[in-house]
C-alpha cells in the first residue's frame, strides 16, 4: 500500500529559503521572515554562528473569518446551482 507523507511546516519554510537565496536573495533580507501554517508560526532567524534557522514562535493567536458556506453542489460534476433539489437531479441518472 502507498501512502502519501505530509510535508511539514518547518520542511516547507527550509524548501522556501533555500529557493530563496539560490535566487540571489541574502540571509538578511530574509531574516525575521514569518510563516503561518495552519496554526503554526515561525520566523526565520540569525542564530551566533550567523546561520539561519527557523524558530517556532509560541502564544500567537490568529483569528480567521469563517469560511464562506458552499452553494448546493452536484456530488458527481461538482456544478453549483441555485437549489438542493436541483443539484441531487444533476447527475441522479448517470450510471
Amino acid at each position: 500500500m502507498l501512502t502519501k507523507q505530509r510535508t511539514t511546516a518547518k520542511e516547507l519554510v527550509q524548501k522556501w529559503v533555500e529557493q530563496q537565496k539560490n535566487s540571489g536573495r541574502t540571509e538578511q533580507e530574509l531574516r525575521q521572515t514569518m510563516f503561518v501554517y495552519g496554526d503554526e508560526v515561525m520566523e526565520i532567524d540569525i542564530n551566533e554562528h550567523q546561520e539561519l534557522h527557523v524558530k517556532e514562535k509560541e502564544d500567537i493567536i490568529v483569528f480567521r473569518k469563517p469560511e464562506p458556506e458552499p452553494g448546493h453542489i452536484c456530488r458527481c460534476c461538482t456544478m453549483e446551482y441555485d437549489t438542493e433539489k436541483d443539484a441531487l437531479q444533476c447527475c441522479a441518472y448517470i450510471d
